[in-house]
């Protein structure tokens, strides 16, 4: 490995899920790749955890709702 750094562009969207149902999982920053989901836009070190998106629902039952804020990686930029 011959970077530390790990910069991803991202998209960001403001989704509506129904409360409970993200799920997600730890992922190191060295194994991000463009497509992922995460929850928290900024640089990270190779070795730090990132919790990546897996999936979430929203239905049209009376279930709570809740928005959060998503980022989408578009590009991942390595130093």
């Amino acid at each position: 490995m011959d970077y530390s750094i790990i910069k991803p562009k991202v998209k960001k969207e403001v989704i509506k899920i129904d409360i409970g149902s993200l799920k997600t999982k730890r992922k190191f920053a060295f194994l991000l790749e463009e497509g992922d989901i995460i929850l928290e836009n900024r640089e990270y070190y190779a070795n730090d955890d990132v919790e990546v998106v897996i999936s979430y629902s929203l239905t049209e039952s009376k279930r709570p709702k809740e928005e959060i804020t998503i980022y989408k990686i578009e590009k991942i930029e390595r130093f």
